[in-house]
């Protein structure tokens, strides 16, 4: 009942609005679980038909860490007022005790009407995991302390002889160091300087100046290594962790440090490789270039200033 009552206040939430977006709720039950037990994450999608929305796989264990996704079931779709209700049921597991949360989760979609794609959050998710053993038990005593056992004489004749031993041993070898041949100085080589983040960064994306772009899988493996690229530069050269974080939180930090036109190249290129990657979206070649150009001019910022070429103008008598 509850849910039934739930799918009509989503309903009459979403015509109110004239259903600019689809609408998402999700829940967690049971909310205490004993370690190892499953759980039932469960979204449901209110959404015109013409909306594609894209899911969570059940292979995407990352998604939900720290837990398990053990299997993903769709559930039947119900159809009301010309408005289509989805419902995706995941099972779910975790060997952690304590509060654990399922995180905020990003589902990407498709508006084939409005031929535009988007995005939507589903927020976090707490659930209780108690342990397997019961702490009221009075039947589990501490471990004895460990029991000290008499050595026999001979364990120290033997220790001693073998110190003696390694003595000897480290005496003869310092004796051959000092008095060993000194072999002829050969010259050496200076280490190499560390390459700079934009060095690295311009590094990687010649290698992708002339990538094949023939096949979906090509333009998704493309912009990976375009992102990649990206989100490792700015870690390196701003020094935060923009490799394990989500496109806007990455922006959030630039919009800090950086001036508004250098944010925006930045959330335009890491928002598209997010659509190519997660939402099957296939941009033009042309896109694929200019995004190429656009993680150029992002790494620019730090590419070091030559100095200007110095001239002696020869004095006239």
């Amino acid at each position: 009942m509850r849910r039934i009552w739930g799918s009509l206040s989503l309903i009459l939430l979403v015509i109110q609005g004239a259903l600019a977006q689809p609408v998402a709720t999700v829940s967690l039950s049971p909310d205490t679980c004993t370690i190892g037990d499953e759980v039932f994450y469960t979204i449901q999608v209110l959404k015109k038909p013409s909306v594609q929305m894209q899911y969570p796989a059940a292979s995407d264990s990352l998604v939900f860490y720290p837990f398990e996704v053990r299997q993903m079931n769709r559930l039947p779709d119900e159809t009301r007022e010309g408005l289509r209700l989805e419902s995706v049921r995941y099972t779910l597991t975790v060997f952690d005790t304590g509060m654990q949360v399922v995180p905020p989760i990003r589902l990407t979609y498709f508006d084939e009407a409005a031929n535009r794609a988007d995005s939507l959050w589903l927020g976090a998710q707490k659930v209780y995991v108690r342990s397997l053993l019961d702490t009221a038990r009075k039947d589990i005593v501490d471990i004895k302390p460990v029991r000290s056992v008499p050595v026999p004489a001979w364990i120290y004749v033997l220790g001693g002889a073998l110190l003696l031993a390694v003595a000897v041993g480290i005496y003869l070898l310092v004796r051959y160091w000092r008095h060993r041949p000194m072999p002829m100085p050969t010259p050496t080589v200076e280490n190499r300087p560390a390459k700079t983040p934009y060095q690295i960064a311009s590094e990687k994306l010649q290698s992708l100046a002339d990538y094949s772009l023939r096949t979906p899988e090509d333009y998704k493996t493309y912009y990976t290594l375009l992102s990649d690229t990206v989100r490792e530069f700015l870690e390196n050269y701003y020094g935060f962790n923009a490799r394990e974080q989500l496109t806007s939180e990455i922006c959030a930090v630039m919009e800090m440090r950086r001036p508004p036109e250098e944010v925006g190249r930045i959330r335009r290129l890491l928002e598209t490789a997010d659509l190519v990657k997660f939402a099957k979206f296939q941009p033009e070649f042309s896109e694929a270039k200019e995004s190429w150009a656009l993680a150029y001019q992002i790494i620019e910022v730090a590419k070091p200033v030559e100095p200007a070429p110095t001239t002696n103008l020869a004095k006239t008598p």
